[in-house]
């Protein structure tokens, strides 16, 4: 059974700011005859920090693939910008203005640092245009420093935050982020998560999908907790940091304070 939430998914009078720029409703997916995702939904606002949290294996990375159009669905339906995108192929999705960054460092390691972000403008239309790459070095110095050089010479890390700065030299609408800390070092993942925070103060909605919970509901403003392909769980980052339901699913059924 879901946790009462202090923030009902179509409430505005419950404290959500801004226009619904993302409506997900029941959501179903499935991997040949298992089905993964059971009737998920959930939304996101526009200049809203979203954390979807929950155990490995929850369904979490399965429901943004689905958004993004990455993998089938088989039921449900998606709405972003008051567009129905639940049939739409993934260089529509993007090119409307909502783009994934997907997990394990995704970058041409055969092309410059500088040559990674210049194919990131080319996802909304932008070919190649070279002046949003000064604010993409603005907010990731150690790129700048590193333009030249192949991304198969980059750390982990740095990998990452790549990948991150050729989703954002796209300037999506929202941002999807799925697990950006996987494999990294604590510093790292600091410093990735307070440049997602970064973004979403200036105005980019961002939907994440983390394992750092703490962290996450630190800087998010909504979250929502997924078990088993449900949500459980939803409401301000505050009150699903102090949730039963967050006990719950991260240490089994019956855990208490």
């Amino acid at each position: 059974m879901r946790e009462p939430a202090a923030h009902g998914p179509d409430s505005a009078a419950h404290g959500r700011c801004g226009e619904t720029i993302l409506r997900v409703r029941d959501l179903v997916v499935g991997y040949g005859k298992a089905q993964v995702v059971h009737g998920v939904s959930f939304e996101v606002h526009a200049g809203e920090f979203v954390v979807l949290l929950g155990r490995n294996g929850a369904g979490k990375s399965t429901t943004l693939q689905a958004v993004s159009a990455l993998i089938p669905k088989r039921g449900g339906k998606v709405d972003f910008l008051g567009e129905d995108l639940t049939d739409a192929k993934p260089a529509h999705i993007v090119g409307a203005g909502l783009v994934q960054v997907l997990q394990a460092h995704r970058v041409f390691h055969a092309l410059s640092v500088e040559q990674n972000l210049m194919l990131g403008t080319w996802a909304r239309g932008m070919r190649g245009d070279r002046c949003r790459l000064e604010r993409i070095y603005a907010l990731f110095p150690e790129l700048a420093d590193r333009r030249h050089q192949l991304a198969a010479r980059l750390s982990g890390g740095q990998q990452q935050i790549l990948a991150l700065g050729a989703g954002v030299i796209a300037e999506p609408r929202l941002l999807v982020l799925d697990e950006p800390s996987a494999g990294l070092a604590p510093m790292v993942i600091t410093r990735i998560l307070d440049a997602v925070a970064a973004l979403c103060r200036q105005g980019m909605a961002i939907l994440l999908v983390e394992q750092m919970v703490e962290a996450a509901l630190r800087l998010a403003d909504h979250g929502y907790l997924i078990e088993t392909g449900k949500i459980v769980g939803e409401g301000s980052a505050e009150t699903i940091r102090h949730s039963d339901a967050l006990r719950s699913v991260y240490l089994g059924r019956h855990a208490t304070d």
